[in-house]
C-alpha cells in the first residue's frame, strides 16, 4: 500500500463533518489569532479607558454587519442548501435574489451610518470621541457586509477550503497593516480604525472570483422567491436582530452604566475580547454544522447528526478549556493591568463552552421548521436579558454582566432543546412539504 492509500484510508476514518470543522477551525483560529495577537498588544499599548474606546469601535462593527445581514445569510443558505441536488436553477436564483437584496440592505446601511455618527456616539454610547471612528467604519459596512455574504455562499456550497482562504486573507491584511506601523512607530487609534475598514473592502473585491461561477443568470419569478424568503426569513430576521443586541447587550450597557467607573468597564470589554478564541470556536463548529443541518431530512439522520456534533464539539470544548487556563498564567505575567479581567473571564468561558455545545443542537429548531418558534425564544432571551443585566450590574457591577449573560445562555438553550426534543419528528413532515414540486 503507497503513501496516498494510506492518507485516503486515514481521512476515510474521520467523520466528514470533522474534516470540514477542522479546515474551518484552522482558518478561523489562524485568522483569529492574528487580531488576537493584536489584542493583546493593545494591553500593552492602552490604557483600559483607551481600550474602551477600541472595544466599542469593533463592537458597533460587529453588531452592523449582523444587521446587514438582517437574517438573509441564513436564508440564503437554507434554500441554496434544500435545491442544490434536486433544482439546481432554483438555488441559483436564490444566490441572486439574495445577492440583490444584500447590496441595497449594505449601500443604504452605510450611508445612514454616516449620516447618523454623531447621534450614535454622543446620544447612545455617551463617547463622543468615536464620531468620526464611526464614519470611518462606513467603509467597513460596505466592504464587510459583501464579503460576509460571500462567505455565507461558500458555506453554503460547503467549499470551505475557499471559505477558510478569505478569512485568513482578511485578518493578514487587517492586521499587516497595524503590525507594520507599531514597527514603524506610527501606531494610533486611527490606524487600526483604517485597517479595520479598509482590509474587508479589499477581499471583498477578491472574493467576488470565487463566487464567479454563479454569475450565469436564470429566469424566475421574483415574487416566488421573496415568498419563500420572506416565508423563511421574516423570522430569521427578527432572530437576526435580537441577536445583534442579546450579544453585544453586555458592552453597549456597561459603558454608560459604568461612566464613572471607565476603568472597569474598559477591564470588562477586554475580558471579551479575550473571549475571541472561544467564540472563534463556537463559530467554527457553528459555520460547518448549519448548512448540514439544513440538509437533514429524516429522524434517523437527525439523531446520526447529533453525534457527530459531540464528536467534534466536546473536543473543541476543550481546546478551549486548555486556553482558558493558559491565559490565568499568560495575563499577569505580561499584562498586569489587565489581571483583574480573569475573574471576568473565567465566568463568561462557562457560557460560551456551553454554545460551543449547544449551538449545533438548537440549529434544529430550522431543520423541524420551528423558525418562528426560535425567534421568539431569541426575543424573549433578549428582554430578559436587558432586565438581568440591569439588574445584576446595578448590584454587581462589571461581574454582574458576567453572570447575567451566562445564566441567560443557559436558560435560553435548554428550552431550546427541550423543545426540539418533544418535536423532533416533524422534520419529516417538513422534508415531505419541501419535496412537493413547484
Amino acid at each position: 500500500m503507497n503513501v496516498r492509500n494510506i492518507i485516503h484510508g486515514l481521512r476515510d476514518l474521520i467523520p466528514h463533518g470533522a474534516r470540514d470543522a477542522g479546515i474551518v477551525f484552522f482558518g478561523d483560529v489562524f485568522s483569529k489569532f492574528l487580531t488576537f495577537l493584536i489584542t493583546l498588544s493593545m494591553f500593552a499599548l492602552l490604557t483600559p479607558d483607551e481600550y474602551k474606546l477600541y472595544g466599542l469601535f469593533i463592537t458597533v462593527l460587529a453588531a452592523i454587519n449582523q444587521f446587514t445581514d438582517s437574517g438573509l445569510h441564513q436564508s440564503f443558505i437554507r434554500f441554496y442548501a434544500l435545491y442544490k441536488h434536486s433544482d439546481t436553477e432554483r438555488a441559483q436564483a436564490h444566490y441572486q435574489f439574495a445577492l440583490s437584496a444584500k447590496s441595497v440592505i449594505v449601500v443604504l446601511t452605510s450611508v445612514a451610518l454616516f449620516f447618523g455618527a454623531e447621534t450614535v456616539a454622543v446620544t447612545i454610547l455617551r463617547t463622543p470621541e468615536l464620531i468620526v471612528p464611526l464614519r470611518i467604519m462606513t467603509v467597513a459596512v460596505l466592504g464587510g457586509g459583501m464579503m460576509e455574504f460571500i462567505l455565507a455562499v461558500l458555506q453554503a456550497r460547503q467549499e470551505f477550503t475557499r471559505f477558510t482562504f478569505i478569512r485568513i486573507l482578511e485578518a493578514a491584511i487587517k492586521t499587516g497593516v497595524i503590525y507594520a506601523a507599531i514597527l514603524l512607530s506610527a501606531f494610533s487609534l486611527t490606524l487600526v480604525y483604517s485597517s479595520y475598514a479598509i482590509a474587508p473592502f479589499v477581499v471583498a473585491v477578491v472574493a467576488v472570483w470565487f463566487v464567479s461561477s454563479l454569475r450565469s443568470r436564470v429566469r424566475y419569478d421574483w415574487k416566488d422567491i421573496g415568498r419563500e424568503v420572506l416565508g423563511f426569513g421574516k423570522w430569521m430576521m427578527v432572530t437576526s436582530f435580537a441577536t445583534m443586541f442579546l450579544m453585544r447587550l453586555d458592552v453597549f450597557m456597561i459603558s454608560p452604566m459604568l461612566a464613572d467607573r471607565p476603568e472597569e468597564a474598559g477591564l470588562y470589554i477586554a475580558a471579551t475580547k479575550l473571549c475571541t478564541p472561544l467564540i472563534v470556536l463556537a463559530g467554527s463548529v457553528s459555520t460547518v454544522f448549519f448548512p448540514k443541518a439544513m440538509e437533514l431530512r429524516t429522524l434517523k439522520e437527525m439523531r446520526r447528526y447529533v453525534g457527530r456534533t459531540f464528536a467534534v464539539s466536546l473536543p473543541v470544548a476543550g481546546i478551549g478549556l486548555v486556553y482558558l487556563i493558559a491565559m490565568y498564567f499568560v495575563t499577569p505575567a505580561f499584562f498586569p493591568n489587565y489581571t483583574d479581567s480573569m475573574p471576568l473571564f473565567a465566568v463568561l468561558f462557562i457560557g460560551y463552552a456551553w454554545t460551543i455545545i449547544g449551538n449545533p443542537l438548537t440549529m434544529l429548531m430550522l431543520s423541524i421548521g420551528r423558525e418562528r418558534v426560535g425567534t421568539w425564544v431569541a426575543l424573549g432571551q433578549l428582554l430578559l436579558t436587558l432586565g438581568s443585566h440591569y439588574w445584576f450590574i446595578m448590584h454587581m457591577g462589571s461581574m454582574g454582566a458576567a453572570v447575567s449573560s451566562v445564566l441567560v445562555w443557559f436558560a435560553a438553550g435548554i428550552v431550546s432543546m427541550l423543545y426540539i426534543y418533544f418535536h423532533r419528528r416533524d422534520i419529516e413532515i417538513v422534508a415531505a412539504r419541501n419535496a412537493v414540486p413547484r
